[in-house]
């Protein structure tokens, strides 16, 4: 299972509904203080995002 984030609640660069695929960057939200502002979304297959 693949997990990305999207965005609740806008921060930094991100607006809120924007999709978060990279695996790297997705470890540094959750580790920080932005990691309220995401939920985790699971998928099967990769989505499109950044």
């Amino acid at each position: 299972m693949i997990t990305n984030l999207v965005v609740v609640r806008p921060f930094g660069s991100y607006a809120k509904g924007a999709l978060i695929t990279d695996a790297t960057t997705i470890a540094s939200i959750l580790a920080s203080e932005n990691a309220n502002a995401v939920v985790r979304v699971n998928a099967t297959t990769p989505l499109s995002g950044g």
